[in-house]
C-alpha cells in the first residue's frame, strides 16, 4: 500500500482512531451554538424585564397591602417620563415619597425600596430620569433647568393632579448616587419638600470628577460608557463636552466649571432649612465621604449622618431585605417622624452613626467632629539620614525630586471596587523609597490611636515643569517592618506652573476611621502617579521641600476607646 493510500485507510478504515480524534472537535462545535443561544436568549429578554418586574410588583403589592400602576409624566418642556406609582390600601391621607434612581438604572431599581414604604402607608412615586429607561429626552446630568425641573414636575403631578388623598406638607425625597445628588439639590428649588435622605450623592460635582485637578479616569470612563443610551450618542450632550474638556483640554473651561457649580450645593449648605439624613460610605471613591462631612458640618437644621463601609452605592443599594436593612430602617424612622408625625424618639438618639472597620460594627457619636478628636500636626523632615515625621520640625531644609512613573508600587489599588469595602486590606510597598516614590515615617505609637476624620497634607513644592501631579498615601506600618497597609490617600495636579518657582499646596486625604495599634507607625508615601485612580500627568515632576517646618501632615486622632 502506498503512503498516500495508507493515509486514506487510516482516515476511513480506522474508525476508532477517527472518532477519538474528532470527538473534541464535535463537542466544541456543539457548545458554540448552545452558548450563543443562551447569550441570545438573555439579550432578547432584556426588553421584557421591566414588564416582568411590573408583574412581580403588582403581585407582591396585592399581598403586602398596596397597588402599583405605571403611567407617563409630561415634563414642562414636553418630555415624556415613564413612572411607577405605589399606593397603599386605605382611605388616607398618606405621606408621600419620591424616589430617584441611580446612574445607568431606571425606576425599576426603586422597586427594591418602594414596597418597603408603600406597605408602611406611604405613597411612593418613582420615574425614569430623562434619557434613562423608557423616558424620552437625553440625560442632562442633574441640570437644574431640566432634570431638577423634572423632579419638580413630578411633585406637581403627585400633589396637584394625582387625585390621591395625600397628607398636606408631608413630602420627602430620597435616592442613591445619581438619585442622591437630586435629593441634595431639590430643597434649593422646591419648598414643598419637607425632608430628604440623600444616599451616596454629591455636594461638589467638580471635586467628584476632578479632585484637586486630577481626573478620575476609571470612574469617568464608566460614567460615559454606561450613559450611551441616555445621551443617544449626541456629541452636544454636556457629558461629552465635559469629557473633552477634562481629557483633551478642549472647550470653554469656565463654562465647564459653571456647569459643575450649578449642579452642586456644598457652598449653599448654610441656606438649607429642611431636616436631612445623609448616608455616605468610607470606601466610596466617586462621591467621597469628605463632601458629606463638610456639608453636614455646615447644615443648620435637624440632621443625622450615617457612614457605612461599602463601595459607591452598595451599603443601601440592595434594599431593606439585605445588607442595607439598618440604613433603610433608619430612613423609614426618619420619614415617620417628619412626614407621619410619629414621636419615635429618633431626634433624641446620637445623630452620627459610623462603621468601625476594625470591629465591623456601626457605632454612634454625639457630634461631628466626634468628641475627643484633636488635630495632630507632624512635620516632614530628615534626621540621622532617614526621612521622618515628627511633632517638631527636624533637620535642615532639603528637597526630594519626585518624577512621574506610569506604574509604581505605591498606589491606591483598584478603583471603583476597593478591597477594603470587602474587608481585605490593601498592601503598600515594603520599601520606603523606590522608582517614582519616597516616604516619611513616624516613630512607633506608644498607645492605640483612632484616626477619625480627614487628614490634610500641606507641602511646599517646586515644580520642575509646567505641570505635575502629586499623590499621597497614608499607611499603617506594623512592627518589625511588616507589610504596610493602606489607610487613605489623596491626589493633586498642578498646571500652568512656572518651573523652579516654589509654591505651597494642600490636599485632603479621603476621610477614614482607622485604629492604629500600639507599636505601629504612620507612613506618608508620595508618588508622581496613581493610575488606577486618576489619569497620570506626565512631565518632569516636582521637588518636595522638607525640614524647617515647610511641609506637614495634619492627623485627626484620639486615644482609642475600650
Amino acid at each position: 500500500m502506498s503512503r498516500k493510500n495508507s493515509g486514506k485507510a487510516q482516515q476511513s478504515g480506522g474508525s476508532l482512531v477517527v472518532k477519538k480524534k474528532s470527538l473534541p472537535a464535535k463537542t466544541k462545535k456543539k457548545s458554540i451554538p448552545v452558548k450563543r443561544i443562551v447569550q441570545g436568549a438573555f439579550l432578547a429578554s432584556l426588553p421584557v424585564l421591566p414588564h416582568v418586574a411590573s408583574w412581580a410588583a403588582k403581585v407582591r403589592g396585592e399581598k403586602r397591602g398596596y397597588r402599583m400602576e405605571q403611567f407617563k409624566l409630561t415634563a414642562r418642556d414636553g418630555t415624556r417620563l415613564s413612572a411607577a406609582l405605589y399606593v397603599p390600601h386605605g382611605s388616607g391621607p398618606f405621606p408621600a415619597l419620591i424616589m430617584v434612581h441611580s446612574w445607568m438604572f431606571s425606576r425599576w431599581q426603586c422597586h427594591l425600596y418602594a414596597p418597603y414604604f408603600a406597605s408602611s402607608g406611604y405613597v411612593v412615586l418613582a420615574y425614569d430620569c430623562r434619557g434613562w429607561g423608557s423616558s424620552g429626552g437625553q440625560v442632562a446630568c442633574a441640570d437644574p433647568d431640566l432634570e431638577i425641573n423634572d423632579l419638580r414636575d413630578a411633585i406637581d403631578w403627585l400633589t396637584e393632579k394625582s387625585g390621591l388623598p395625600l397628607k398636606e406638607g408631608a413630602l420627602g425625597v430620597t435616592g442613591i448616587s445619581y438619585g442622591g445628588g437630586h435629593s441634595f439639590l431639590i430643597p434649593l428649588y422646591d419648598p414643598r419638600v419637607r425632608t430628604v435622605v440623600p444616599m451616596n450623592g454629591w455636594t461638589d460635582l467638580a471635586a467628584s470628577l476632578e479632585p484637586n485637578g486630577s481626573v478620575k479616569i476609571f470612574w469617568g470612563a464608566l460614567l460615559v460608557l454606561t450613559a450611551s443610551w441616555a445621551t443617544k450618542l449626541n456629541p452636544r450632550n454636556p457629558l461629552y463636552r465635559w469629557t473633552a474638556n477634562l481629557l483633551l483640554g478642549r472647550g470653554d473651561r469656565q463654562a465647564y466649571l459653571e456647569d459643575m457649580r450649578k449642579r452642586s450645593c456644598l457652598e449653599k449648605a448654610g441656606e438649607y432649612d429642611v431636616p436631612m439624613l445623609i448616608v455616605a460610605s468610607w470606601n466610596d471613591d466617586l462621591f467621597e465621604p469628605n463632601q458629606m462631612l463638610h456639608f453636614y458640618e455646615r447644615l443648620k437644621g435637624p440632621k443625622m449622618l450615617y457612614i457605612g463601609n461599602g463601595i459607591h452605592g452598595l451599603d443601601a443599594g440592595f434594599g431593606p431585605r439585605w445588607a442595607g436593612k439598618d440604613i433603610w430602617e433608619l430612613t423609614r424612622r426618619w420619614f415617620d417622624y417628619w412626614l407621619k408625625g410619629e414621636d419615635n424618639g429618633i431626634l433624641s438618639e446620637p445623630p452620627v452613626r459610623l462603621y468601625r472597620p476594625w470591629n465591623r460594627r456601626v457605632e454612634t457619636e454625639d457630634s461631628w467632629p466626634p468628641q475627643g478628636v484633636r488635630n495632630h500636626v507632624v512635620h516632614l523632615g530628615r534626621s540621622d539620614g532617614e526621612f521622618k515625621m515628627s511633632t517638631r520640625p527636624q533637620g535642615k531644609r532639603g528637597e526630594v525630586p519626585l518624577k512621574p512613573r506610569l506604574f509604581t508600587p505605591a498606589n491606591s489599588g483598584p478603583s471603583i471596587v476597593r478591597p477594603q469595602a470587602l474587608g481585605y486590606p490593601f498592601p503598600g510597598p515594603r520599601r520606603e523609597a523606590g522608582d517614582g516614590f519616597f516616604s516619611f515615617t513616624t516613630s512607633p505609637s506608644k498607645r492605640d490611636f483612632e484616626l477619625l476624620g480627614i487628614p490634610v497634607l500641606r507641602l511646599t513644592v517646586r515644580p520642575l515643569g509646567e505641570q505635575a501631579q502629586l499623590n499621597a498615601y497614608l499607611y499603617d506600618v506594623p512592627p518589625d517592618d511588616g507589610l504596610p497597609v493602606l489607610i487613605t490617600y489623596g491626589t493633586l495636579s498642578l498646571r500652568d506652573c512656572t518651573p523652579g518657582e516654589e509654591r505651597t499646596v494642600s490636599m485632603e486625604l479621603l476621610a477614614a476611621d482607622y485604629l492604629l495599634r500600639e507599636g505601629h507607625r504612620f507612613r506618608l508615601t508620595l508618588s508622581g502617579s496613581n493610575l488606577p485612580f486618576v489619569l497620570p500627568v506626565m512631565g518632569r515632576g516636582l521637588s518636595v521641600v522638607y525640614g524647617d517646618g515647610k511641609s506637614s501632615l495634619e492627623l485627626p486622632l484620639r486615644e482609642a476607646r475600650g
